[in-house]
């Protein structure tokens, strides 16, 4: 009593907060008479709706519970849920627990609606919530009564595109065909983000693409936009050339994302900073599933001038040229190196190697290409080598023709012609090369030699050995004979067998799930013995979300937590297993998007490592 004497002291300063006080009082002391007893209850936070208007249905049990049963919904749109949340409370020693299941649904029809009855298992038997009668009428008349004064047509589960938003930037929007334009994709958000998806890259018609590299964790700032503070991270960003003239569009990128918002306290009592104290509980979060997409970009792309000189093949930027081989001297036969680099920025990647002519008595071959190339903001840099190999057939004194190379320069504004050569190549004999030769002497010993050349004939009776005693036609002989034929066809049926099983795709990927889950965690030790919890928490992640979706054969598309949950009860996997496996999974996504960096890795690296061996058994059984 001292306590809330305390409280009264020093919070109730009118009759409204005292009320508030009374009535936060009366919520405490109120479970104390139910304790033991599990109710499930049902809500909605609207009771009249419009047609087409959301709004939110949620179960809530005061206590532990599992095998939620979700009640008929066939009269409404689904847009996302079950979202399951839990929240603990300790007061004064006192620990209570609650698990709710959310639900953010459309009406689809104007009429009064009854929701029916959700149960749940607790304490060895189940439970039924009670029933929800809804009323939906035509248009927003609903909002219109309940005075509604925000316009709700962008909102997903309370969450706004105030909240969240995707934006497309480009560093330039006109420039010239081959000319390097940047383009950033980044998401703006003032809630936490657990997870989210690309669900659809955006199209880049009529460009030739490369990605800058970004780090693999999402890195955020702080950003102000029409007054509102935002955490800005930087999705992806891309360096574009126009392939073509004329006006280009960059569709948006879409995404999907999970939220956690903070959802007001029960009871009529949101607006009260009394009853909105985290002390007492009354707020709590949900996961919000949100659709979004960003802008489309415009990129006006202007023809290169005309009067480009003869040779030229596209090249745009500021760059440099130069050629050189790598001896003057050589002998017939022998290779010769003539190299091209271009260097500087632009689009050096397109530059396609010159056609050169070279003289007949000189055979070439297709040039080699070498890229040196840096991707930033500013565009690509670097240099490419082309190398060309060159083998003269005679000998003789050559000219290798000169090289040039065009580009448009963007500084200038105007073509640039470079030009490197002739080359003076001069060619001696060398072995083989097919010229006459003349004998100028002979040696004595060369004739004595013919001596050995000629044998007398043996007169005396020799030994003969029969040849029917030999190898030829012997069993060996034709087990030999044998032998390559029939490995050839073995070999042959074991391929056909081998590409017979690797054919179903579903089947190789389920057989090796496992190892390809434990390679991961393999990673994942390493990463948690540097002390990188991070990379640790996402391999970990990505091990278990790989095991079950290969061992399942679950696209990724598919791959959530109610589905998961769904196909492993059908295979009558036991419940401890599967919420020993969820729990895992949840303790990474917090660590990963919520910043949980607090987490237990060890514990983690083994929960999942036993989630993967129980659930492979419970599958095999």
């Amino acid at each position: 009593m001292f306590f809330f004497a305390a409280l009264l002291k020093s919070r109730v300063n009118s009759t409204k907060t005292y009320i508030s006080f009374l009535s936060a009082l009366f919520l405490l002391v109120l479970p104390v008479t139910l304790m033991g007893q599990a109710v499930l209850t049902g809500t909605v936070n609207k009771n009249t709706v419009g047609v087409g208007e959301q709004f939110q249905l949620t179960y809530t049990l005061n206590g532990n519970g599992r095998n939620f049963q979700s009640p008929d919904l066939k009269d409404f749109v689904v847009l996302g849920g079950p979202s399951q949340s839990t929240q603990v409370q300790i007061v004064n020693g006192s620990y209570s627990q609650s698990l709710s299941f959310t639900y953010f649904l459309q009406a689809k029809a104007e009429g009064s609606f009854k929701i029916g009855f959700a149960s749940i298992e607790t304490d060895g038997k189940r439970i039924q919530s009670n029933g929800i009668i809804l009323n939906v009428v035509k248009g927003n008349a609903a909002q219109n009564q309940q005075g509604q004064k925000n316009n709700t047509t962008q909102e997903s589960g309370g969450v706004t595109d105030k909240n969240i938003f995707l934006r497309a930037e480009i560093n330039k929007s006109s420039v010239y065909q081959g000319e390097a334009v940047t383009v950033t994709f980044k998401l703006y958000t003032n809630v936490n983000i657990i997870n989210y998806t690309v669900s659809k890259a955006p199209s880049m018609n009529g460009f030739w693409s490369q990605d800058i590299e970004l780090p693999e964790q999402l890195q955020l700032s702080n950003a102000t936009v029409d007054g509102i503070n935002y955490k800005v991270g930087v999705l992806k960003k891309v360096v574009l050339f126009p392939q073509q003239n004329g006006t280009l569009y960059i569709d948006p990128m879409e995404l999907e994302c999970i939220a956690r918002v903070q959802v007001k306290g029960r009871g009529g009592f949101s607006n009260d900073p009394f009853f909105n104290d985290p002390f007492f509980g009354f707020n709590s979060a949900r996961d919000v599933k949100v659709a979004f997409k960003s802008n489309k970009l415009l990129v006006n792309v202007k023809p290169l001038p005309e009067g480009a000189p003869a040779g030229f093949n596209g090249s745009v930027g500021q760059l440099s040229f130069d050629a050189t081989i790598d001896k003057s001297t050589t002998n017939a036969n022998e290779p010769v190196s003539l190299k091209l680099k271009i260097s500087g920025s632009g689009n050096i990647k397109l530059v396609e190697p010159p056609a050169l002519e070279f003289p007949g008595d000189i055979e070439s071959y297709d040039p080699k290409t070498n890229d040196n190339l840096k991707v930033s903001e500013s565009g690509v840099s670097g240099s490419k080598t082309i190398e060309y190999l060159l083998i003269p057939r005679h000998e003789g004194s050559y000219e290798l023709p000169p090289v040039t190379f065009s580009y448009f320069d963007l500084a200038k504004k105007q073509y640039i012609s470079k030009t490197a050569g002739p080359f003076k190549l001069k060619v001696g004999k060398g072995s083989g090369s097919g010229e006459s030769s003349v004998i100028t002497s002979v040696n004595k010993s060369d004739f004595q030699l013919l001596g050995k050349d000629i044998r007398y004939i043996k007169i005396n009776d020799q030994e003969f050995i029969s040849a029917s005693g030999g190898f030829y036609n012997s069993a060996g002989f034709y087990c030999l004979i044998v032998v390559p034929f029939a490995a050839f066809f073995g070999l042959l049926w074991y391929r056909n067998h081998v590409r017979t099983i690797n054919s179903d795709v579903v089947s190789l990927k389920s057989r090796k799930a496992t190892d390809a889950a434990r390679k991961k965690l393999s990673i994942a030790q390493k990463h948690m013995n540097a002390g990188e919890k991070s990379a640790f928490f996402e391999e970990v992640s990505k091990a278990l979300w790989g095991f079950v979706g290969d061992k399942l054969a679950i696209p990724p598309s598919d791959l959530s937590r109610d589905n998961l949950t769904a196909i492993l009860q059908q295979k009558n996997v036991g419940d401890e297993t599967i919420n020993s496996l969820l729990q895992t999974i949840d303790q990474c996504e917090m660590a990963r998007f919520g910043g949980a960096s607090n987490a237990d890795t060890s514990a983690v690296y083994q929960q999942a490592l036993q989630s993967i061996v129980t659930l492979e058994q419970s599958l095999k059984g």
